[in-house]
């Protein structure tokens, strides 16, 4: 949900004229990143999802650091309040120890059951990746509801895996910026996630992308997904959903590793070659202040704001979808990982991991899927010998 249709209001408040060109993801980065090596100054704002853009931007020397602007209290006003921000959120807004964006949303990795399929099997939320298993197993009534769904695309599985990635402790990058896809946690984690998909989910996991596998949940098809906390839209939606009020929100299960499920957001970050960055600036501030927050949390869009979600407004939210607000509070205290892996050339990088984890799917394990693994890592630093620069 974006601010297209309050531009009126940030006009008459400043005098500042603001145009606005949306465009769909895929072409929004394109263009973005081909006005910015043309050097076009007209380009004042780029929204950006900082875990995907903001490395390879800020290498180019394309971001402004917000830094300054936030320590000036002739540039803040006094009720912004950055702490109002969760932390975590916040924190994937700061890249290479610089804060070139602000979030302006949440989406957060959750656990989303059929609650009246689990009544009927006497299951309970699972707290650990063991147990979470064996629900997962105990769910399983296929050919009417297979046990679990995720996508599981080359480009959209590695998505939710992350979260598994991290609580078996592992990460895309070692600490010296290494690959770490084949660690022992990483290839654990990989081996959980692909045995859940093949043993118990539907038919065909490997072509699945976000819709898809929302809906055969949402189409009655599944019992569990884990997946953004934003997919409550469409569970909860009649015209998209065969289960309204029948699905549960829950934290993400813990593993070997903790718990520190992957948090996402996007927002607005300033160009370096913006003439206009003050009025760039104060567009922010507007765009994201407490009122405007509240707006999209109203409108659907999770809140990046802390004090949104126990605001006056949103209590009919919070008594309709209790345990969707309770696990979105919770994981953004919990965790400030992001979905993707923190370097340059993210899709690439990704997309090969996502090889890997397709192959997993399909039935690779044991010292096969370790050599794939260790395979993927020697490409995948021929990736950041190319780009890492």
């Amino acid at each position: 949900m974006n601010m297209r249709q309050k531009l009126p209001e940030f006009e008459e408040l400043t005098g500042i004229k603001v145009v606005w060109e949306q465009l769909a993801q895929d072409q929004h980065r394109q263009k973005a990143a081909t006005e910015l090596t043309a050097k076009n100054k007209d380009l004042d704002l780029i929204f950006v999802a900082p875990d995907v853009d903001c490395v390879r931007y800020l290498k180019a020397g394309w971001l402004l650091p917000l830094d300054e602007f936030l320590a000036d209290p002739k540039m803040m006003p006094p009720d912004w309040e950055v702490k109002d921000f969760a932390p975590g959120l916040l924190g994937t807004g700061r890249i290479l120890g610089k804060q070139v964006a602000i979030p302006q949303q949440a989406d957060l990795m959750t656990f989303m059951y059929r609650k009246d399929i689990f009544e009927q099997k006497g299951a309970k939320v699972p707290e650990t990746m063991d147990e979470m298993e064996q629900v997962v197993a105990k769910v399983h009534t296929p050919p009417d509801v297979v046990g679990i769904v995720n996508r599981g695309t080359v480009q959209q599985g590695p998505v939710p895996w992350a979260a598994y990635l991290y609580n078996f402790g592992g990460d895309w990058l070692t600490k010296d910026r290494k690959p770490a896809i084949g660690t022992p946690e990483s290839v654990r984690s990989i081996e959980f996630f692909a045995k859940l998909c093949r043993n118990y989910g539907p038919l065909g996991t490997t072509s699945l992308n976000w819709p898809e596998a929302a809906s055969t949940l949402g189409q009655g098809r599944a019992a569990i997904t884990t997946d953004t906390s934003n997919q409550r839209n469409i569970f909860e939606d009649p015209k998209q959903s065969k289960v309204v009020g029948k699905v549960g929100y829950g934290m993400f299960p813990k593993g070997p590793g903790g718990n520190k499920p992957w948090i996402w957001t996007a927002g607005n970050a300033i160009s370096t070659l913006s003439e206009k960055k003050e009025a760039a600036w104060y567009f922010i501030l507007w765009s994201i202040n407490k009122k405007n927050q509240l707006y999209t949390n109203l409108k659907g869009v999770a809140a990046a704001r802390s004090s949104v979600w126990t605001a006056p407004e949103t209590e009919d939210v919070r008594a309709k979808y209790p345990d969707w607000v309770t696990t979105t509070l919770e994981t953004m205290k919990i965790s400030d990982k992001g979905i993707n892996p923190p370097v340059v050339a993210v899709m690439e990088f990704r997309n090969r991991v996502g090889e890997v984890l397709v192959k997993a799917i399909q039935g690779l394990t044991g010292d096969a899927l370790k050599e794939e693994a260790a395979k993927a890592d020697l490409q995948l630093q021929a990736i950041l010998d190319k780009t890492e620069k």
